[in-house]
């Protein structure tokens, strides 16, 4: 019996992002003008981070922050550089 590549002992958030395609989501934030004033954080990287936060049943801005904080060295490879910030500060 042969290796059958698809999604095999990958985590439900790796089979998601394998069936969408970046650059459309890119050109679709371009067209309705939201990625004018982006430096870091794109629409791919806005997605990514609001999968994650539904995939995990995040509320916050600070549940999903210090959720991907410990995990960042791992989320690197699917795209995401720019954490969300927000929600970190003692107080």
């Amino acid at each position: 019996m042969g290796k059958s590549t698809h999604f095999i002992g990958q985590p439900m958030y790796g089979q998601l992002i394998d069936l969408l395609d970046k650059r459309k989501v890119l050109e679709f934030g371009k067209n309705i003008g939201s990625e004018k004033y982006v430096k870091s954080f794109d629409a791919w990287q806005h997605l990514l981070v609001m999968l994650y936060a539904v995939i995990k049943r995040l509320d916050s801005l600070r549940e999903i922050s210090a959720s991907m904080y410990p995990e960042a060295h791992k989320l690197a490879h699917i795209g995401i550089t720019a954490l969300p910030e927000g929600g970190l500060d003692e107080g």
